[in-house]
């Protein structure tokens, strides 16, 4: 299998629920000292895509991006 293309969080329309992390916390993590989540490991596998792509169509601030 393979991995899902990269993604990233948008710190500009992040509104730090925490819904990314509970989901997918071996992707997703809280930036130090600031209000915003962080993607800090991209490379998941393809079996985590439906919950990314959950998480990314639920996210409030429609914050979870993928990299052009």
């Amino acid at each position: 299998m393979g991995t899902v293309q990269p993604f990233y969080v948008d710190p500009d329309l992040c509104t730090e629920c925490g819904d990314c992390i509970k989901v997918l916390p071996q992707a997703f993590r809280n930036v130090e000292d600031e209000e915003v989540a962080e993607v800090y490991d991209a490379a998941l596998d393809e079996a985590h895509l439906p919950a990314l792509q959950k998480i990314m169509t639920e996210c409030p601030g429609h914050a979870i991006l993928w990299k052009k």
